[in-house]
């Protein structure tokens, strides 16, 4: 009892601070993580979502600031991955705004946008302003479903506990068989 009220302390003492430094680049597993906390009590929902949208904000605007005014000794450093820089510059004329706000969502990319955008001529204050908005958009979203989810998750895992002991890993073996065979359909049609 003692170690889980030591976790809840530390969680409340750092595990904002985790959060946001996690959103800095991403924050996926991070804002999910906290959605599910806070459902049992040990975070606070409203002060997570502020928390990653802002790491998430701040972040992502850096990307784009920094790219904009250190091009050349950037542009050293993605020779690797100009391919999808170049696909970046191709959806950002294409989509524009829009895809200012479904980047969010997209792991990979999330991160080439505000590339794109630094590298580009495209406006840093349009991008910015509407980069405020996808990441509010974002963290609701994602805090938010991951709140509510958590309780469906909750329950599986009763239902998962009152059956035998092999019940689980037979699941998981299950679950993770499907995947290896759809994985292995999908790229024989490749």
């Amino acid at each position: 009892m003692d170690t889980i009220q030591s976790f809840q302390e530390n969680l409340q003492n750092w595990g904002y601070l985790l959060l946001f430094l996690y959103s800095l680049g991403g924050g996926y597993v991070a804002i999910v993580a906290a959605g599910f906390l806070s459902s049992l009590g040990s975070m606070d929902i409203t002060l997570s979502i502020c928390t990653a949208f802002l790491g998430n904000t701040i972040g992502s605007s850096v990307i784009s600031l920094l790219i904009r005014n250190q091009k050349k000794d950037f542009l050293v450093y993605v020779n690797k991955h100009r391919r999808k820089l170049a696909l970046g510059f191709k959806w950002l004329r294409a989509y524009g705004v829009g895809l200012i706000f479904f980047s969010k969502y997209l792991y990979g990319i999330k991160t080439i946008v505000p590339m794109a955008v630094g590298i580009s001529k495209y406006s840093l204050k349009k991008y910015l302003f509407f980069n405020v908005f996808a990441c509010l958009l974002w963290a609701l979203v994602v805090g938010l479903s991951s709140y509510f989810a958590s309780e469906f998750v909750r329950k599986i895992f009763i239902n998962f506990s009152i059956l035998p002991s092999y019940a689980m890993p037979l699941f998981l073996i299950a679950i993770g068989s499907l995947f290896f065979v759809l994985l292995k359909i999908y790229s024989k049609k490749k």
